[in-house]
């Protein structure tokens, strides 16, 4: 490991700063804003007295940086965390528009050797960069409202057809779908789609604020499911990718941390068949382990499969290894024939293991399976299914009948 002295270290920091800010804005106010990082921070760190920055008129002749060698004289620990402490405020105080891989590019600009010096300090640039974007997209989608989110999505599913289809089909699809799905979920019903094919210059939608009043998972629900029935019609398009992939790549970063949080999750509208079957079965064999055994469990689910067998011919392409099964799921062996049954097919073998499965468990057990099937499940996996035709309400329905 090279030995570098202090005002070499702190050096190379502050011009690499200087130098990524200076690419966003300009020379001179990377120097202000460094300058006052540092002003700050000398209450605190008296050394930090020994750091100059000039003036960016003065660049062509002088260092922009002048650290005086009185500086060497403080121990490596002080030095890593004032140096870790300049950098968080220079993120705070640059805000959104450090951009989200500010630190990075530090760290990209800072010599290799002094990137494992500046590290053994304990600036970790790496784990500043991640504190760094969750904080960013933490304090952008704290005041995204229900209102902003769905006429930021729309509008974004609608450019994502527009390009593909033109704006007359897009208009139809989009139109059609939240008429449609509005009675389902009534936060659509504080959506109004304009007709931005007779009016040119208009917004295409307008969406109530009353609409914040609404639970946000019950939108993100809405959204979810919007952009399932797209996948699931259109699926790939002619260039190869789907309709996932482009609407991914149209939604900004900020959005998309906050899609993730009402529960959208456009990673598992694309799972195949295979995988969610493996999901739910798993899920069911943990719920009846815990008023049983996980032996017992598998051998429930087992019969079950095969009971129905005849009905469904398919569920012979799913075995479940009894001997190296553990909560990682990776014991169900799945044909990659499944991928052919029809998702409304498979859905209906879910909705008939599952209701015999608990008509064989006793009260206690009985009662709370869909709730527990739920939680364990997920509600990306939930929707999943329930957009196969599973309907878990109605099995609670029946239950509560019997019970």
């Amino acid at each position: 490991m090279p030995q570098l002295e202090n005002d070499k270290i702190l050096g190379c920091i502050l011009r690499s700063v200087i130098g990524v800010i200076s690419r966003r804005t300009s020379e001179a106010y990377a120097s202000l804003i460094v300058n006052g990082a540092l002003k700050e921070l000398e209450d605190e760190y008296s050394f930090l007295r020994y750091i100059q920055i000039q003036g960016s008129k003065y660049n062509e002749v002088f260092d922009v940086v002048k650290v005086q060698p009185e500086i060497n004289n403080v121990g490596a620990k002080e030095i890593g965390k004032a140096g870790r402490d300049f950098l968080e405020k220079i993120t705070k105080s640059m805000g959104k528009s450090a951009g989200f891989f500010f630190l990075k590019e530090i760290k990209d600009d800072i010599p290799y050797d002094y990137e494992m010096v500046i590290k053994d300090l304990g600036i970790d640039l790496d784990l500043l960069q991640l504190e760094f974007i969750t904080r960013i997209k933490k304090s952008f989608t704290d005041v995204l409202n229900n209102s902003d989110v769905l006429k930021y999505t729309i509008t974004t599913i609608f450019d994502t057809l527009d390009k593909e289809f033109g704006l007359q089909k897009a208009y139809s699809i989009v139109s059609e779908l939240v008429g449609r799905l509005s009675t389902e979920y009534q936060v659509l019903s504080y959506v109004k789609i304009n007709d931005v094919r007779a009016m040119q210059g208009i917004d295409l939608l307008n969406v109530s604020l009353d609409v914040n009043q609404s639970d946000p998972t019950i939108v993100g629900a809405a959204i979810q499911r919007m952009i399932q029935e797209l996948h699931n019609y259109y699926g790939e398009q002619k260039d190869g990718r789907s309709f996932i992939e482009k609407l991914r790549n149209n939604i900004n970063p900020d959005y998309s941390f906050r899609l993730e949080e009402i529960g959208v999750n456009l990673d598992v509208i694309q799972l195949k068949r295979g995988l969610v079957i493996k999901h739910v079965f798993k899920a069911v064999i943990c719920v009846l382990s815990e008023s049983s055994t996980q032996s017992y469990a598998m051998l429930v689910v087992g019969n079950m499969l095969k009971k129905f067998e005849e009905r469904y011919d398919f569920l012979k392409y799913i075995k479940i290894d009894s001997v190296r099964f553990s909560e990682v799921g990776d014991e169900f062996i799945i044909s990659p024939a499944i991928e052919s049954v029809r998702p409304s097919e498979l859905g209906r073998s879910i909705q008939k293991v599952m209701e015999e499965i608990i008509m064989s468990l006793g009260d206690e057990a009985g009662l709370y399976f869909i709730d527990k099937f739920k939680r364990r499940l997920g509600k990306a996996y939930v929707l999943r299914i329930e957009e196969m035709g599973v309907n878990l309400h109605m099995m609670e329905l029946k239950k509560n009948l019997i019970w």
